[in-house]
C-alpha cells in the first residue's frame, strides 16, 4: 500500500517529437500524392506542437487536424494530436490517435511510450506496459531509460513490487540519475527493511532533485528507524515550511509514519 501512494503522486513521461525525427517518418499512400501537401502537413504539426506547449490548445488542435487533412498518414501528427486530446479529456478520440500512430510506424518509439502513458493513466496497467516495452524495441530510441521508469511506475500500480523494482533498475543501469527511479527504489528498499540501501538511493535522489514530500516523508521514517531525532525535527520543519498542505506533512504532524 506504501508503494502504491507513493507512485500515484509521480507523473509519468509524455514524450512528443517533430515531424522531422527518424522515427517519425513520413507514411506515404496514394492519397498522399504531392510533395507539397506532405510538407505542409509537417509544418502544421510542428506549429501544432509549438501551440500545444505554449498552452493555447485551441489552435494547436486546428493545426494538428490541418495537418491530418493535408497528410492523414503522418504518425507524428498522430501522437502529437493523441497527447493533446488527452489533456483535453477526449480520451476516444485520443486512444484512437496513438493506435493510428503506433499502427502506422511500430519502432516510434516516443508514441508507443505516449500511449503507455495513456494506458497506465486509464488504469490499464498491463497494456500499458507492454506499449513502453515497445517502445524500447528500437535501438536508436534515445530515451529507453525513460519508458523503463514508466513501466516501473505503471506495474507498481497494479501493484507488482518485484517487477516494478526490475524496470528501475533496468532504468537505472541506462541513467543512473533518474531521480523518480531512485526514489521509487529507496521506498521499495525501505519496505524491504534494507535501511542502508534505502539510504544510500535516497542520497542519491536528493543529488539529482530538489526535495520532495514524498522524499521528505521517506527521510523522516529513515530517521526514526535509525533514532536520529534531530534529523526528524529538521525533515519536519522542511515539510512544514515548504510543503504545508501535503498529506505528508499531516502524516508526519500527527505521527502517522
Amino acid at each position: 500500500m506504501m508503494m502504491r501512494l507513493t507512485i500515484k503522486s509521480i507523473v509519468l513521461s509524455l514524450l512528443v517529437v517533430l515531424a522531422g525525427c527518424a522515427s517519425s517518418g513520413v507514411a506515404r499512400t496514394p492519397n498522399d500524392n504531392t510533395s507539397a501537401d506532405a510538407k505542409a502537413a509537417a509544418i502544421n504539426m510542428e506549429l501544432g506542437l509549438n501551440y500545444m506547449q505554449r498552452g493555447d490548445y485551441k489552435v494547436a488542435l486546428d493545426k494538428l487536424q490541418r495537418s491530418l487533412e493535408q497528410n492523414p498518414n503522418l504518425p507524428s501528427t498522430h501522437n502529437t494530436i493523441g497527447v493533446l486530446y488527452q489533456r483535453l479529456g477526449e480520451m476516444d478520440k485520443a486512444e484512437k490517435h496513438f493506435k493510428e500512430a503506433v499502427s502506422r510506424a511500430p519502432d516510434y518509439s516516443e508514441a508507443q511510450n505516449n500511449y503507455g502513458v495513456f494506458l497506465c493513466q486509464q488504469k490499464r496497467y498491463k497494456e500499458a506496459e507492454q506499449r513502453f516495452l515497445e517502445a524500447i524495441k528500437n535501438p536508436l530510441y534515445t530515451s529507453a531509460d525513460q519508458a523503463l521508469e514508466n513501466a516501473g511506475i505503471c506495474v507498481g500500480l497494479i501493484p507488482d513490487a518485484t517487477l516494478a523494482e526490475e524496470y528501475f533498475r533496468k532504468a537505472l543501469q541506462i541513467n543512473p540519475k533518474l531521480s523518480k527511479s531512485l526514489l521509487q527504489m529507496a521506498e521499495l528498499s525501505y519496505l524491504n527493511i534494507e535501511y542502508d540501501k534505502a539510504k544510500s538511493y535516497l542520497d542519491r535522489h536528493r543529488a539529482v532533485s530538489p526535495w520532495t514530500p514524498q522524499a521528505l516523508l521517506l527521510a523522516t521514517k529513515l530517521a526514526k528507524k535509525m533514532g536520529d531525532r534531530d534529523a526528524i525535527a529538521s525533515y519536519t520543519l522542511i515539510l512544514r515550511a515548504r510543503f504545508p498542505d501535503s498529506d505528508e506533512t499531516l502524516q508526519v504532524t500527527k505521527g502517522q509514519y
